[in-house]
């Protein structure tokens, strides 16, 4: 018994990690995508529609046949899975993806949100703060000093600017993260929640002229990644994957090896987009990345 118990376990385990490293995959696949997307000639809206609408036509069917499980959450949760994840969280990082380097939105959101995920943690739920989280805590803030100290000294207010926009949107990630957790719904049940929302607000303000698109002349060669890395992939694939490695991992082990996407960005930044990184930068990734280890990852 002990060893069916621990095969079990062991089976358990990997696929929360085998689903958590696809997950490092797509995200560090998005802000690269979302990096080229705003270089170009589509519009936020045209990118948040590219994101929300495909993955939100072919999960319709999960959220009518959740619909009773659904409506009988907190509604709190519901609201930090929309908003944590959904159309506010992706506006933001579209904005500030048009003024910052693909890797520092790596830097500042899956490498920050296991920061907040902490704060969370500890100021609701009352977790014990231990010295390591304390000193992990306080490394990441020193990155993160160190890569808004480093904008604004380039008195560029544009990267300064984008930067506390993906802040923002790293408490929004952490908002999601805990919300899944808590909400014990399927993987499939999460994406059809977060995209179907998202795409329903999208279509609302359509035909109101709030946003411009440009869908109608971009050349489908700017259309086609942003359809299949955004709407497939992170829309779809990688909301399944991370919602996975959540209810197998935790949510603070799953949002630790979130901190390592800024490497795989750095790397996919370089070769795609060829954009280079400052010494600043390079100090400032080894301390977030190592402070999120350390200030969520738990020795057994």
């Amino acid at each position: 018994m002990q060893v069916v118990a621990t095969k079990m376990k062991f089976s358990i385990l990997s696929s929360g990690v085998l689903a958590l490293i696809a997950t490092l995959i797509i995200w560090s696949s998005y802000f690269v995508a979302l990096r080229s997307g705003a270089q170009s000639s589509l519009t936020s809206f045209d990118m948040a529609l590219l994101r929300f609408i495909f993955p939100a036509i072919l999960l319709s069917p999960v959220l009518y046949r959740s619909r009773g499980k659904i409506y009988q959450l907190k509604k709190r949760y519901l609201l930090g899975i929309m908003v944590g994840a959904g159309l506010p969280f992706y506006l933001l990082s579209v904005i500030a993806s048009g003024n910052v380097q693909a890797v520092i939105g790596s830097l500042l959101v899956p490498g920050v949100a296991p920061v907040f995920v902490t704060v969370l943690a500890v100021c609701f739920y009352r977790e014990r703060l231990a010295k390591r989280r304390v000193a992990g805590l306080g490394t990441v803030l020193l990155g993160i000093s160190l890569l808004m100290a480093e904008n604004y000294s380039a008195q560029s207010s544009s990267a300064l600017f984008g930067s506390l926009l993906y802040l923002l949107a790293a408490a929004c990630w952490a908002v999601y993260t805990v919300s899944v957790k808590l909400a014990k719904l399927s993987s499939l049940e999460i994406a059809a929640l977060l995209n179907i929302s998202a795409a329903t607000g999208l279509l609302v303000v359509a035909p109101l002229g709030v946003f411009e698109t440009n869908l109608k002349v971009v050349a489908w060669q700017q259309i086609l990644p942003q359809l299949v890395v955004m709407g497939i992939f992170c829309g779809l694939v990688a909301v399944i994957t991370y919602g996975h490695a959540i209810n197998k991992l935790g949510a603070e082990m799953s949002a630790c090896w979130g901190a390592m996407t800024p490497v795989l960005v750095a790397i996919l930044a370089f070769v795609i987009l060829k954009e280079s990184l400052q010494i600043t930068t390079i100090a400032a990734m080894l301390l977030i990345t190592v402070g999120g280890v350390c200030a969520n990852f738990k020795l057994k």
